[in-house]
């Protein structure tokens, strides 16, 4: 049996299923001391660990959360003396103070927000989990536990993932740890054993509208479903098309396909790539392949025989979708999808330089898949 909203201690959240576990073994006082939330990109594990920690240090086992409380403000805020919220960030010698509290700023506001750090390689090394580990052996300042949140916890590197170990098989009765992560497959299994773990699913459509409506105002009810769509259910990238003009970015992708199309053309492709590839932030070049993605992935399923239209995600472009295929029946989809996908890889890795040869790369290979050379 499920929970419904009003039962839920974060009924915004979502995921009414995991938070009625959680809060029953509150209730039972069998929480155990360490929880590991994994699931998919911009599902909101951050926001339900910030919640858990409100329930932990702001209501009575068997009440309810007092959301006027100091304490909970305080959480909500990221500005607990007993809250941890831990993420990945460059070195310290590449890390400005105000750029690490506008990031916590940031992510108070919008729990749902990618925390960004452009063009520098971010981790989770070992100076930070020994200083969690000092940090634990203190007595709690106001709340009732110590909650240290690790965000993309898989971003920690093996001697931090090591060191944290040994906090877990030990932990002091007054700490409860919270990790999370979007590719459970990089955490250690000595850790996944000592967590209980969260499975989380995409939201669904209803509640993104309601957290859009929440951290960003009323939404245009023609154009949300697309954005959604297109975003894959991931609500960090949601908040990212938000500010940004869908649409445009996604004829920017297409052009580019029609000039791989014709290679030979390679002034006209560096016309379409330059301004791109030159972002400081590589954000453009990353949302041009992942539309291409989105682009190839509807090919793939129109070549197999889909018959469903709304799994599509470009629905409004089925037509075009169609003809397109039309045009390549025996191309390696399959091939260009790992091609596009591998390119995305490319581009997240800091030591790759340059992105404008990430992308001249791509079109050779996704030109001679869709001519078959």
């Amino acid at each position: 049996m499920t929970i419904n909203d009003r039962e839920a201690f974060a009924p915004e959240t979502g995921h009414p299923e995991i938070q009625e576990l959680i809060q029953s073994g509150y209730r039972q006082n069998r929480l155990p001391h360490a929880l590991l939330f994994y699931g998919p990109e911009g599902c909101g594990k951050d926001a339900l660990a910030i919640a858990v920690a409100q329930l932990v240090n702001c209501a009575p086992p068997g009440g309810q959360i007092d959301r006027a409380s100091t304490q909970y403000l305080k959480i909500a805020h990221l500005q607990h003396p007993d809250l941890k919220f831990i993420f990945p960030t460059p070195s310290k010698t590449n890390l400005k103070d105000d750029e690490l509290l506008e990031a916590l700023r940031e992510k108070a506001r919008n729990p749902y927000r990618r925390i960004l750090f452009p063009n520098k390689n971010v981790f989770i090394g070992i100076d930070t989990v020994r200083e969690l580990k000092q940090e634990a052996r203190y007595k709690v300042y106001e709340g009732q536990k110590k909650v240290f949140i690790i965000s993309e916890a898989d971003q920690m590197r093996v001697e931090a993932a090591n060191a944290l170990l040994k906090l877990l098989e030990e932990p002091p009765d007054n700490l409860m740890l919270i990790l999370t992560t979007s590719n459970i497959y990089k955490i250690l299994p000595t850790i996944k054993s000592r967590c209980q773990l969260f499975r989380f699913s995409p939201l669904p459509e209803e509640r993104i509208r309601d957290l859009v409506e929440r951290y960003a105002g009323p939404a245009n009810p023609a154009k949300l479903p697309l954005i959604v769509r297109l975003a894959g259910h991931n609500m960090k990238r949601i908040f990212d098309f938000l500010e940004k003009d869908v649409i445009a970015m996604r004829d920017q992708a297409i052009e580019f396909l029609r000039k791989t199309w014709s290679i030979h053309k390679s002034q006209e492709l560096l016309e379409i790539l330059e301004p791109i590839a030159s972002g400081k932030d590589r954000e453009e070049a990353r949302l041009l392949l992942w539309f291409l993605l989105l682009w190839f992935q509807d090919i793939l399923h129109l070549q197999k025989g889909a018959a469903e239209s709304a799994e599509l995600l470009n629905l409004d472009q089925k037509v075009a979708l169609e003809k397109f295929l039309s045009y390549i029946p025996g191309a390696d989809i399959a091939g260009i999808v790992w091609e596009i996908e591998a390119a995305l890889k490319d581009l997240d890795d800091p030591r790759n330089y340059n992105p404008l040869l990430i992308l001249s790369t791509l079109a050779i290979k996704l030109n001679k898949k869709i001519t078959k050379q």
